[in-house]
């Protein structure tokens, strides 16, 4: 891990997706460390070493799944000012809607689109500081 790195969290169980974010951030986001975990659980750990600037989440986790995991989150002090995204292949309005109603910043459909997905994430960690000029 790099020292005063900015990190993200994604929390995803399918290796394609995982593999998929893997490149998106070492090709397009090479500044931003990517932490990585297949379960809520893992996640929590990565979150309590680290302190990410941003949480990525699937919703469909084995154990406890995103829903559970973002109460959890917004309920401890630590880790309730962390921005989440939902990232998720349920893409129906109402998922949207739960999801956003859950408390997720954000609720991106899988697939993603990769200069989409890299624009946000740029404009939510990267370019703060140019946002109010």
């Amino acid at each position: 891990m790099r020292e005063n790195a900015e990190y993200v969290l994604y929390i995803e169980d399918d290796r394609s997706s995982m593999l998929l974010m893997r490149h998106i951030f070492r090709k397009k986001l090479p500044e931003l460390q990517l932490l990585e975990a297949v379960t809520m659980e893992e996640g929590i750990t990565l979150m309590d070493l680290h302190r990410p600037s941003l949480i990525l989440m699937d919703i469909q986790l084995p154990g406890m799944d995103g829903y559970e995991g973002i109460e959890r989150l917004h309920s401890d002090p630590n880790t309730a000012m962390i921005p989440i995204w939902a990232i998720s292949a349920s893409a129906l309005n109402d998922d949207v809607q739960r999801g956003l109603e859950a408390g997720f910043q954000k609720y991106l459909k899988k697939p993603l689109t990769m200069e989409n997905f890299v624009r946000q994430i740029r404009e939510s960690l990267l370019n703060t500081e140019n946002q109010h000029l």
